[in-house]
């Protein structure tokens, strides 16, 4: 009997541990983003240099949290053309303006970047890059 008892005291509270609740197996995996540069296109020459227009969504599977759209010649990237920035905690962010850049030559190489923060002190970060020409 005192095997019996021993056999209990010793392999239950293993057996229970072993097969208890697993962190890993039920915490969400966290937060993910997808970012869809709908408009330009990657190496799209556009129609219009004058009024060129920026599509861009930026969708969480739990929230945004910062979100950054930059434009510049991909020639220089110091001349930002476009510098945008918002704080943004939905699920879906959507981004659309017309940009003027019929001052730029012809032919003129642009890269429109977007970074969107995985987490609220941006540690991690999601990024997508396209870039386009104007005629």
């Amino acid at each position: 009997m005192k095997s019996v008892y021993f056999f209990i005291v010793m392999f239950i509270p293993v057996i229970v541990i072993t097969t208890g609740c697993n962190k890993e197996d039920t915490e969400p995996v966290g937060n993910s983003i997808e970012i869809r540069i709908l408009e330009p296109v990657a190496d799209e020459v556009v129609g219009d240099a004058k009024n060129v227009h920026l599509h861009i969504e930026i969708e969480a599977t739990e929230e945004n949290h910062e979100v950054e759209i930059l434009l510049h010649p991909s020639a220089d990237h110091l001349d930002k053309v476009l510098d945008y920035d918002e704080h943004n905690h939905d699920m879906l962010v959507t981004f659309e303006q017309d940009v003027d850049l019929s001052s730029y030559p012809a032919g003129t190489a642009f890269m429109l970047e977007v970074a969107a923060c995985l987490d609220h002190d941006c540690e991690n970060k999601e990024s997508a890059a396209v870039e386009f020409f104007i005629p």
